[in-house]
């Protein structure tokens, strides 16, 4: 074989290679630009975000639990003080955030509809 035929088969080689290897190497560029490469990737944002997700909703439940409670003892009281149904009328519930207020609600319609029950009977 001579030299020229030679380095027509090398760069047909090389070329034929390149065409195979280049577009996987692009896509791994890609896929690390995403997040998805090595190291901390979306996997291991995705794992964290679900672990905030949890902590998020233990503080929520726990901040409607605690309305709740405080809607049922005011409900009982305005009930028993015979005052109207009003939870806007306490300062917690309108000071509160989004999931103690909802808490509070439902806890101060319970709390006052036994009171209100409980005297009828």
């Amino acid at each position: 074989m001579n030299t020229q035929n030679f380095k027509k088969y090398v760069f047909a080689l090389a070329l034929a290679i390149g065409f195979v290897v280049a577009p996987g190497l692009s896509s791994l560029s890609t896929v690390q630009a995403q997040g998805w490469g090595w190291g901390r990737g979306r996997w291991d944002d995705r794992r964290d975000d679900r672990r905030d997700d949890r902590r998020r909703d233990r503080y929520d439940r726990r901040e409607e639990e605690k309305g709740f409670r405080d809607g049922l003892n005011r409900g009982r009281e305005d009930a028993r003080d015979r005052r109207r149904f009003d939870p806007n009328n306490s300062s917690h519930y309108r000071d509160g955030n989004r999931d103690y207020r909802e808490g509070f609600r439902s806890g101060y319609s319970q709390g006052y509809r036994q009171y209100a029950y409980s005297r009828r009977y």
